[in-house]
C-alpha cells in the first residue's frame, strides 16, 4: 500500500510506535522500540525522530534495569540501544533528505528538471511531489523549504497562487483528479519579488499497464505578456466596435456574394432590424434587404447592386429606404470591396447616409427657384412695359406733333410745301423709330438672338442722349459729354448696348431728383484702355450709393416704386459680352457707374434671350 497523504503517514507512524511500545513492554525487549523510532523518523521527520529516541531511551532504561540481570549488563545494553537508535536516526535522516534532493536535481530526468519553464510532478491523488529548479527559483524557495511545504498540507502549494484564482484552480484540479482528464488552467502565480504573473498549467496523467493513474506530470508556462496582448486586443476591438456603433452613419458588411451579415447599432436602431437574431450570420438573403427600399426603387436597386457585385466595382446609389417607423427616407448608399493580395474580394463594406433632409431642401430650393423665375419674368414684363411705353412715347409724340405741323403748313395760304416736306421726313423718321421698337419686342417674344456686330459706342451714347433729351431738360440736368473721338469699335449687340446705356443714364437722372437743380449734372465719358478694352462711365452729382456692391442684385432697389431689375439686367448683358460693370461713390459727391467691353468681345458671344428687357 502506497502512503501518499501526510495524515496517513503520521497515523501509521503513531500506530507502529504504539504497537512497538506495547510489544517491548510485553516481551521486555527494548530493541523492539527501534521499529517505532525508524517509523517516526521516516514518516514524520528528523525532529520527531530525536524526540522518539529520547523517549525510547527512557523506556528502555526502565525495561533493562527492571530485569533480574545485572546492572552492568543493563547499562551496556542501554548504551548499545541508544547508539543503534542514533545510527538508525542518522541514516534515515540522510537518506530521507537526499531522496528529496535527488528527486529535484538528479532523479527527475529531462521530463522535469530540463524542460523549459516551470515543471512539476504530482502523485496520483494530486499531492505535489516534485518541482524543477526553475520553479523553485521563480517562487524563491529552497529545496528544503519546498520539502517542508510538500510535507505540510496536501495543497499547501496554493499559497503561491493569487487568492482570487485559488478556488477556480482547485476546482479544475479536482475535476481532473476525479475524471483523469488533462488539466488546463490559467492563474496568476506569485514571483519571488511578490509580483503576480499569468501562467498556464498543463498537466496529464501517467498510467500503468492496467490503465491506473500512477502520477501527474505538468508544465507551467508564463503567458503574462500574451494575456496583456490579448487584453489590449480586446480593448482595441471594444473601442473599434464602439466607434463603429456610435459613428453617425449606418454601416453594414456583406459577403463576397453581396449577402448582408452585419449591421452596426446605428443601422439597427434606424431600420429596426437585427439579422443576427432573424437568420444565421452571413445567411440573410439580399432580397430581405431590398424589401426595405421603396417599392418604386426596388427593381432599380436590385439591378444596380447585382451588377456591381458581379463586376466587383464600387457602387454609389441613392434610393428611398424604409425607417422603422414606416417612413421612407432618401439614403445615399456607398459600397467598397475589400480584396486580398490576389485581388479576391473578401467582403463588402457599405455605408448609408440619410440625405432625406438634403433632398427635401434641394426640392424646396428648386421650387423656390421656379417661383423666383416666375417672379423675374413678371418683373421683366413690368420693366419691359415701362421701357416699351417710354421708347414708343417719344417717337409717337413726335409723330403727333409733326403731323399737326404738317397739316398747318398745308392749310396755310398759300400752302408751304417746303416746310411740309421737311415735316413729312421727320414723321417718317419717327415712325421708323417706333417700328424698330416693335421689331425688338417681336424678336424678344420670338426668342431670337441679336447678332453681334461692330458698333460705335459713341454713337450709341449720342442716340440715347437724343432719346432722353426731353427727360434731361425737364429734370434740369446739365449733360456733359466727353467722348473719345478715336474710340475703337467693339463687337456687340447694338440694341442691348443701347439698353445698357439707357438704363444707366436714366438711373443717373433719377439719382439727382433730391438735389438742387443748379448742381444737377450728368457726365458721360468714353475712353480706351491699354488692356484692350473700352470704358463708358456715367457720373452723376446725386447723393451717392448706400451699398455699391448690392445695386446689381436682382430686386435690390432704393426707389419706392422701383423693381430692382434694371441694373441687374445691365450686369447680365455686360457679362454676356465678356465685359465688366461696377459702381462706386465719388469723393466730390455723387456716384459713378462704369462698364467695360473688350474691343473684340462679342464676335463669338451669344447673349441670352430676354436680356434686352428694360430697366
Amino acid at each position: 500500500m502506497e502512503l501518499t497523504s501526510t495524515k496517513q503517514r503520521r497515523a501509521v507512524a503513531l500506530a507502529i510506535g504504539a504497537a512497538s511500545v506495547l510489544l517491548a513492554l510485553f516481551v521486555n525487549e527494548p530493541y523492539v522500540l527501534l521499529v517505532a523510532v525508524a517509523a517516526i523518523c521516516i514518516c514524520i521527520g528528523w525532529e520527531a525522530g530525536l524526540v522518539a529516541i529520547a523517549a525510547a531511551g527512557l523506556l528502555s532504561s526502565v525495561i533493562l534495569f527492571s530485569l533480574e540481570s545485572g546492572a552492568t549488563s543493563g547499562a551496556v545494553r542501554l548504551t548499545v540501544f541508544v547508539v543503534a537508535a542514533s545510527a538508525l536516526w542518522f541514516v534515515t535522516t540522510i537518506f530521507r533528505t537526499m531522496s528529496f534532493y535527488d528527486r529535484v536535481y538528479h532523479d527527475t530526468g529531462p521530463s522535469i528538471a530540463d524542460i523549459p519553464g516551470l515543471g512539476w510532478s504530482a502523485s496520483a491523488d494530486g499531492r505535489l511531489r516534485v518541482v524543477n529548479p526553475a520553479a523553485l527559483e521563480y517562487v524563491g524557495v529552497t529545496a528544503d523549504e519546498m520539502r517542508r511545504i510538500m510535507d505540510g498540507d496536501d495543497y499547501h502549494w496554493t499559497q503561491f497562487i493569487h487568492p482570487d484564482d485559488v478556488e477556480a484552480s482547485m476546482a479544475r484540479w479536482r475535476h481532473s483528479l476525479q475524471t483523469g482528464e488533462p488539466v488546463i488552467d490559467e492563474h496568476r502565480l506569485r514571483r519571488f519579488d511578490g509580483t503576480y504573473r499569468w501562467f498556464r498549467d498543463t498537466g496529464i496523467a501517467s498510467r500503468n499497464e492496467f490503465g491506473r493513474i500512477t502520477g501527474w506530470y505538468g508544465h507551467t508556462a508564463d503567458i503574462d505578456d500574451q494575456k496583456k496582448a490579448e487584453s489590449a486586443l480586446r480593448e482595441r476591438e471594444r473601442e473599434l466596435r464602439l466607434l463603429v456603433d456610435t459613428v453617425p452613419t449606418m454601416i453594414w458588411l456583406m459577403t463576397p456574394a453581396g449577402l448582408p451579415y452585419y449591421f452596426n447599432k446605428r443601422f439597427v436602431d434606424w431600420a429596426g432590424i437585427d439579422s443576427a437574431k432573424a437568420q444565421p450570420r452571413g445567411k440573410r438573403q439580399f432580397a430581405s434587404h431590398v424589401e426595405l427600399f421603396h417599392p418604386d426603387d426596388r427593381a432599380a436597386v436590385k439591378a444596380v447592386f447585382e451588377k456591381s457585385f458581379a463586376r466587383g466595382e464600387p457602387l454609389q446609389h441613392k434610393g428611398r429606404l424604409c425607417r422603422k417607423d414606416g417612413e421612407y427616407r432618401w439614403i445615399d448608399s456607398r459600397f467598397e470591396p475589400l480584396r486580398d493580395e490576389d485581388g479576391t474580394i473578401l467582403r463588402w463594406y457599405g455605408v448609408n447616409f440619410d440625405i432625406d433632409d438634403e433632398v427635401r431642401a434641394q426640392e424646396s430650393l428648386r421650387l423656390a427657384d421656379e417661383r423666383l423665375a416666375r417672379a423675374l419674368r413678371a418683373a421683366s414684363l413690368s420693366e419691359l412695359s415701362v421701357s416699351i411705353a417710354h421708347e414708343l412715347n417719344q417717337p409717337l409724340q413726335a409723330v403727333v406733333a409733326n403731323t399737326g405741323a404738317f397739316q398747318r403748313w398745308l392749310n396755310a395760304d398759300p400752302p408751304n410745301f417746303h416746310h411740309a416736306s421737311r415735316v413729312a421726313q421727320k414723321i417718317i423718321r419717327n415712325a421708323d423709330a417706333a417700328a424698330q421698337v416693335i421689331t425688338r419686342i417681336r424678336a424678344l417674344f420670338n426668342k431670337t438672338e441679336g447678332e453681334p456686330q461692330a458698333i460705335d459706342l459713341n454713337a450709341v451714347i449720342r442716340e440715347v442722349c437724343d432719346l432722353l433729351a426731353d427727360r434731361l431738360a425737364s429734370s434740369g440736368v446739365k449733360l456733359d459729354l466727353h467722348l473719345d473721338p478715336r474710340l475703337p469699335a467693339t463687337v456687340a449687340d447694338h440694341v442691348q448696348m443701347e439698353q445698357v446705356v439707357l438704363n444707366i443714364v436714366r438711373n443717373g437722372i433719377e439719382a439727382m431728383q433730391e438735389v438742387d437743380s443748379n448742381v444737377r449734372s450728368l457726365r458721360i465719358v468714353s475712353r480706351s484702355q491699354n488692356d484692350g478694352t473700352v470704358e463708358v462711365e456715367v457720373r452723376d452729382s446725386g447723393r451717392g450709393l448706400s451699398d455699391p456692391e448690392r445695386i446689381f442684385e436682382a430686386f435690390y432697389t432704393t426707389k419706392p416704386d422701383g423693381m430692382g431689375m434694371g441694373l441687374a439686367i445691365c450686369h447680365s448683358i455686360v457679362e454676356a459680352h465678356r465685359g465688366r460693370l461696377w459702381a462706386e461713390n465719388v469723393e466730390t459727391g455723387g456716384a459713378s457707374i462704369t462698364f467695360s467691353l473688350p474691343i473684340l468681345a462679342g464676335g463669338s458671344t451669344k447673349t441670352p434671350t430676354g436680356a434686352t428687357v428694360g430697366p
